[in-house]
Parts: structure tokens; sequence; C-alpha cells
């Protein structure tokens, strides 16, 4: 395990789960480990030996909630020699990575905490967790979150939770399509490694690639996209682990991946 004292990285079985560790500040984010999360995603993304990533906060009461408005510490301090900002550059770096992003939701998801859990392919959370845009509350607005929620939520719900920064139970979350999955807390260790055990099966090469042409299908037409997705069909099938899987298949075997 490579540790940060507020951010803890380790790769396991394919994995890397990445941990918000300030449960005492509710796992608030600084400028420093805002850059050192990007950091870390980027690493795992460029492991070929990593099938995902798990991305989850220390105790039960937060997933994230957001900057740390701590005096001193808070990273809305003006700086206009800064083309790119701190917190955007994470989400680049979530939105460009090359393996899923799988989001275990602990706790309260408030403010930067969304734009995590929009970075995020899958998410499961407990059934205590509470979800909030609440910058307005604060005399903000979510300006980078709402860049990686825009597709995710329907506009007048992204309009109503910007503008009011009312909280959001969990059993609303997933009737709007922000999180897969809700479970009681005490079951979501088990519902986290059930999801993680399926992607351990899948083929590395076809989780890269997959991620790669759904976010490269974003901004697309549907012309576009069936256009795009004509040429990925022949690079996919010359993968060595398309020719495992299709020979494991005719074989009646569970296929033995390269990584």
């Amino acid at each position: 395990m490579q540790t940060e004292d507020e951010i803890l990285y380790e790769a396991k079985q394919g994995i890397a789960i990445i941990t918000l560790n300030r449960p005492h500040r509710r796992n608030a984010l600084t400028n420093p480990q805002m850059r050192r999360l990007g950091e870390m995603i980027v690493t795992a993304s460029g492991q070929s030996d990593l099938r995902a990533i798990l991305l989850t906060g220390s105790g039960d009461k937060a997933f994230c909630v957001g900057a740390d408005l701590t005096p001193g510490d808070t990273p809305f301090k003006p700086d206009f020699s800064r083309l790119r900002l701190p917190f955007a550059e994470l989400l680049r770096a979530g939105k460009n990575c090359d393996i899923p992003i799988i989001g275990r939701i602990n706790g309260d998801c408030m403010a930067g905490g969304m734009g995590l859990l929009g970075i995020c392919d899958i998410a499961i959370a407990s059934d205590t967790a509470r979800f909030a845009l609440s910058e307005v509350k604060i005399g903000l607005f979510p300006m980078q979150v709402i860049a990686v929620l825009r597709d995710t939520l329907p506009p007048r719900v992204l309009a109503d939770m910007s503008y009011t920064g009312r909280f959001v139970t969990a059993a609303e979350a997933i009737g709007l399509g922000l999180v897969n999955r809700v479970v009681p807390a005490s079951q979501l260790e088990e519902a986290v490694d059930a999801v993680l055990t399926d992607i351990r099966r899948a083929s590395p090469a076809a989780l890269r690639r997959g991620r790669y042409a759904l976010r490269a299908m974003e901004s697309m037409s549907f012309e576009g996209m069936i256009a795009f997705a004509e040429t990925q069909v022949g690079p996919m099938i010359l993968t060595d682990d398309a020719r495992e899987g299709l020979e494991a298949f005719n074989q009646k075997r569970k296929p033995n991946w390269a990584t």
C-alpha cells in the first residue's frame, strides 16, 4: 500500500483503491489533495494490470463534501495566472481515464463530491447517503461540477438541485440515475465487492476499449456514433483478449486473460 496521510492508494487484485482519508473534515479536499487525487487516477489509468479504480471515502459520515472551506485551505483563492484549476484538472483526469471508475458512496456527497460522483461509471451508495449541489448556500455555483453531471441528470433536476441546494436522499438518487444501487450501510462492502468481482472477470482490453468508445461517443450524433463504432470492431477482434475469449467460449471454459 502506498499511503498519503489524507489520500490512500492501494492496488489489489486488479483494482486501484483510492480512499479520501479526512473523516474529521468529512473528506473535503484542498488544492494539493485535488492535484494528488488527479495524479493517482492518471497513474492507475496507465497500469496495464489494473481493470478499474474504486473511489471512496473514510468513515461512514461522508464520501466527500467538496472543497475544504477552512480559511487558509480553501481552493477558492483567485489566481488569474492559472489557466487550469486543480479541480477541473481532477475532473479531466477522471473523464480521460482508460479504465472504469467505481464509486463507493459511503455517506454525504455534496458540492465537489458530486463532481467526483460525476466521473464514476458505476456508483453504489449506502442508504444513509445524501446528495446535494449546495454551493448556492454560500454564494457560489457548481460551475465545474455541472460539466460532469449534465449528461447524468435530467436538465430540470440539475437546475433544481443547483438553484436550491436541497438534499436528495439515496432513495431519490437511484430514481434520478445518480447511482446504480442503494443498499443498507451494513451491506455496502458486500455490494461493492460483487461489482468488483464481476469486473475482475471481464477482459481488461474490452474494459479499456469500451470506456474509450463510451467517452468518444458522448457528443456525437447517431450517424457519428455508428460510424465510429464501425471503425472499432476490427481492432477489437484482433486483440489477444478477443481471441482468448472466443476460444474459451467454444471450449466451454473460463478465459485466461493476458493481464
